[in-house]
C-alpha cells in the first residue's frame, strides 16, 4: 500500500499542470459556467462574425485561438512564477459581472457588455493565479479586446477620418501611376474620381462609389493582426510598443495600395474594381499587411545586438512540479457555496445601493434610512465573510488552497448564473431579438400613385449593398405630374431600407454619403412631418389605418405626426442652392428621428422580434427648408400607407399571428 502510494505520488509530482485530469475538469467547469454567463453576448458576437453584412470583424471568431496559442507559447514561463490567490481580483470580478448586467438593461450597449465580461475574466484571472503569473497572462485577456465589435458612433468616426488620409494618399499614389498611364485622379470628400483614355475617349468616373461611404475596410483585422505579430515572438517591450503604434499606419498603407490597385484595375476593365474580385483585393491586401508587420519585426530585432553567450532557454520545464494534494469533496463543495453566499450578498448590495435612489424599486415598505441600515449590514457581512474565507485558505497547502479558491469562483460563477437567468426569466426579457419577416416586398410598391409617377429605378451594385448591409431595399425617383420637371420640389428621391434581427446602432444615414461624395454639410434638426390626406382615417380606440394600394385593405399607421431628421447639404462653392433630404425609422411599430432613438426607444426589452426599416426622401432642386417639408408631406400621404404595407403589422406581431407559423399564426 505505501509503495503504491508512494509510486502514484511521485507520478503526480513530476506531471505538468496540462497534463493532470484534474486541471481539465476545473477548466471545462470554470470555462463552462464563463460560457454559460456571457453566452448572449457571445452569440451575439458570432453572429456578426459570420454576418456577411459585417466583413470588418469576421477576424473576432480567431481572437480567442490566439489568446490561447500564447498561453501554451508561455506555459512552462508561468510554471516558474508563483501561483498566489490575491483577493482584490475577485472585487474586479464582481465589478464585471455586475457591469454586465447594468449594460444588459439599462445601459443597452453591447460594446460595454463585451468589455464587462473581459473586465470580469480580468479579476477572475487574478485572484486565481496573483499578480505575480498576471505578468504574462495579461495579454491574452486583454487582447480579447479586440474581439468586440465597437460601437459604430465610435468606429465611424475613427474609420472615417482614416479613410479620408487613405483616399487622398491614394490619389497620390494614383497621379503617380498616371504619369506612365495617362491618368489623372482628384478627391471630393473621400470619393475618388479618375480620368483615363478609355477606347481613344477621356473619361471620367468614381472609384467604386462603396469606397466613399464605408470607413477604413478592415482596420480591426490589421490592428488585431499587428497586435499579435508583436506579442508571439519574443521581444523586449519597447520594440512591442513600436510595433503596436505602427498598426493604424499599416492598416491605412494596405487600403492605400488597395484603392489604388482598384483604380488600375477600373481603367483597363470596370468590372474587375466590383464583384468578386473587389473582395478578393481586398483579402489578398492581408498578405502585405502581415509582411510589413515581419519586416518591422525583422528590422527592430537587428536593432539591438544580443550577446552570444548562452542562456537559459525560457521554454525549459521545472524537473518536477508540486503534487496535487487530495481534496475533501465536501470542503471543496463547503467553498463553493461560500463563493454563492458571497455572490448573493455582493449581488444584494448592487441592488441595495440604487434602491437608496430610487427606494420605489423595492416597494414602499422600506423607507430610505431602512436601505441604507441593511446595505450596511451586507457590506459588513461581505467584508466578514472575505476575511474568514481569507484565514481559512491561508491555514491550508497551497494546492488546497488553490482549489478552493478555484471552487469559490464556481460558485460566484453559479449564482451569478442563476441570478441572471432568473432576472431575465421572471420580467421575460428577450436579450437576442429573432427576425421577422415582411408582409410585402418593397418592389412591390406601385410605380405610379396619385399625382406621382416613377421615373427612375436604381439596382445597387454588391458593393454598395454591402455598406446598406441589407437587400430589402428600393431606391427610386418619382416625379409629380402635376409641375414642370424644371418647378423646385417636381421630383422626389424615394429610398427604403428594412433591417431585422438583433439590432445594432443603425448603420447608414445619408450624412455620411452626402459629405464622402464632397458635398459640404450645412446643419441638421428634428421636424415633424404631418399626414393629413383625408383617407387617413383614426378610430375611436386611437387607432390610425390607411387603405393600402397594395392589398386593397386598410393598414395601421402608427401617428399622422411623425418626428424625423431633416439634413441640409451643398456645394463647397455655395455656388448653387442648398439642398435637404428627410428621413425617419419605422422600428417595431414606432416612427423615430434617428438612429440613437431606433437603439434606445425603438426596442422593449421584452420584445421577441426586432425590426427597423429607414425611410428616406430627398428633395430636388428645394433650398427652402418649409416647401420641403411640405413637398415631403405630400409624397409620404400617398406612399407611407404602401410602405407600411410592406412592413410587419406590430400589432399582429405581438398578439402572435406574424410572422406566419409563429405561436399557431395562420
Amino acid at each position: 500500500m505505501t509503495s503504491t502510494t508512494a509510486t502514484t505520488s511521485w507520478k503526480s509530482a513530476t506531471l505538468a499542470p496540462w497534463q493532470r485530469w484534474g486541471t481539465w475538469l476545473w477548466i471545462g467547469l470554470l470555462g463552462g459556467l464563463f460560457i454559460l454567463l456571457f453566452r448572449n453576448f457571445l452569440f451575439r458576437m458570432f453572429l456578426i462574425a459570420t454576418d456577411r453584412w459585417e466583413g470588418d470583424w469576421s477576424h473576432a471568431i480567431v481572437i480567442p485561438f490566439i489568446a490561447i496559442y500564447y498561453i501554451y507559447q508561455h506555459r512552462f514561463a508561468l510554471l516558474k512564477r508563483q501561483r498566489q490567490v490575491w483577493w482584490p481580483g475577485l472585487a474586479v470580478m464582481f465589478l464585471g459581472i455586475f457591469s454586465y448586467s447594468w449594460w444588459i438593461y439599462p445601459g443597452r450597449n453591447d460594446m460595454f457588455q463585451g468589455y464587462s465580461m473581459i473586465i470580469a475574466l480580468f479579476g477572475m484571472v487574478l485572484f486565481l493565479f496573483g499578480t505575480k503569473r498576471f505578468g504574462i497572462l495579461w495579454f491574452p485577456v486583454i487582447y480579447l479586446t479586440l474581439a468586440v465589435k465597437v460601437s459604430d458612433r465610435i468606429w465611424e468616426q475613427i474609420a472615417w477620418q482614416l479613410q479620408l488620409i487613405a483616399a487622398k494618399s491614394a490619389a497620390v499614389a494614383l497621379n503617380f501611376v498616371g504619369a506612365f498611364m495617362h491618368l489623372d485622379a482628384s478627391v471630393d470628400g473621400s470619393t475618388i474620381k479618375i480620368s483615363f483614355l478609355r477606347n481613344a475617349v477621356w473619361v471620367t468616373e468614381s472609384l467604386n462609389v462603396a469606397e466613399a461611404c464605408s470607413g477604413l475596410r478592415m482596420l480591426a483585422a490589421f490592428v488585431a493582426l499587428g497586435v499579435a505579430v508583436a506579442f508571439l515572438a519574443d521581444r523586449s517591450w519597447w520594440q512591442r510598443l513600436v510595433m503596436v503604434s505602427l498598426t493604424v499606419p499599416i492598416a491605412v498603407m494596405v487600403n492605400v495600395g488597395r484603392v489604388t490597385t482598384l483604380g488600375i484595375l477600373q481603367t483597363v476593365n470596370k468590372q474587375w474594381a466590383a464583384g468578386d474580385v473587389h473582395t478578393f483585393v481586398g483579402m489578398l491586401m492581408l498578405i502585405p499587411a502581415l509582411l510589413s508587420f515581419l519586416l518591422i519585426g525583422w528590422v527592430l530585432d537587428r536593432i539591438i545586438i544580443k550577446s552570444d553567450e548562452p542562456q537559459q532557454t525560457t521554454e525549459q520545464p521545472p524537473q518536477q512540479h508540486e503534487a496535487p494534494a487530495r481534496v475533501d469533496p465536501l470542503q471543496l463543495g463547503m467553498f463553493t457555496l461560500a463563493g454563492g453566499v458571497l455572490a448573493l450578498l455582493v449581488g444584494a448590495s448592487y441592488g441595495l445601493f440604487f434602491a437608496c435612489f430610487r427606494p420605489n424599486l423595492l416597494g414602499d415598505w422600506l423607507s430610505r434610512p431602512m436601505i441604507i441600515g441593511i446595505l450596511v449590514l451586507a457590506v459588513i457581512a461581505i467584508a466578514a465573510g472575505i476575511v474568514m474565507l481569507r484565514r481559512k485558505l491561508n491555514n491550508v497547502l497551497p494546492s488546497v488552497r488553490h482549489q478552493a479558491a478555484q471552487a469559490i469562483c464556481a460558485g460566484v460563477l453559479a449564482c451569478a448564473l442563476a441570478g441572471l437567468t432568473f432576472i431575465v426569466g421572471s420580467t421575460k426579457a428577450v436579450l437576442i431579438k429573432k427576425p421577422v419577416p415582411m408582409r410585402l416586398p418593397l418592389v412591390g410598391i406601385p410605380q405610379k400613385l396619385g399625382h406621382w409617377e416613377m421615373i427612375n429605378d436604381e439596382r445597387l451594385s454588391d458593393e454598395v449593398l454591402e455598406e446598406l448591409r441589407t437587400k430589402f431595399y428600393i431606391s427610386r425617383q418619382y416625379r409629380d405630374t402635376s409641375m414642370q420637371l424644371s418647378d423646385p420640389g417636381s421630383t422626389i428621391r424615394f429610398h427604403v431600407a428594412y433591417y431585422t434581427g438583433t439590432p445594432d446602432t443603425v448603420p447608414h444615414v445619408p450624412e455620411r454619403c452626402f459629405v464622402a461624395a464632397g458635398l459640404t454639410p450645412r446643419g441638421k434638426q428634428l421636424i415633424d412631418l404631418n399626414l393629413s390626406k383625408t383617407h387617413y382615417k383614426t378610430h375611436t380606440n386611437g387607432t390610425i389605418t390607411a387603405l393600402s394600394e397594395l392589398t386593397d385593405q386598410p393598414v395601421r399607421i402608427p401617428a399622422l405626426q411623425i418626428p424625423a431628421t431633416m439634413f441640409t447639404y451643398g456645394q463647397p462653392s455655395g455656388d448653387s442652392a442648398d439642398a435637404n433630404v428627410i428621413y425617419f425609422f419605422a422600428a417595431n411599430g414606432k416612427f423615430l428621428p434617428t438612429p440613437d432613438h431606433v437603439r434606445f426607444q425603438g426596442f422593449s426589452l421584452t420584445d421577441e422580434y426586432s425590426y427597423y426599416c429607414k425611410i428616406e426622401v430627398g428633395v430636388n432642386l428645394v433650398g427652402d427648408k418649409d416647401l420641403a417639408v411640405r413637398r415631403v408631406n405630400d409624397f409620404l400621404s400617398d406612399f407611407l400607407p404602401q410602405v407600411m404595407a410592406c412592413l410587419p403589422d406590430w400589432v399582429d406581431v405581438t398578439e402572435g399571428h406574424w410572422p406566419p407559423g409563429e405561436n399557431g399564426a395562420p
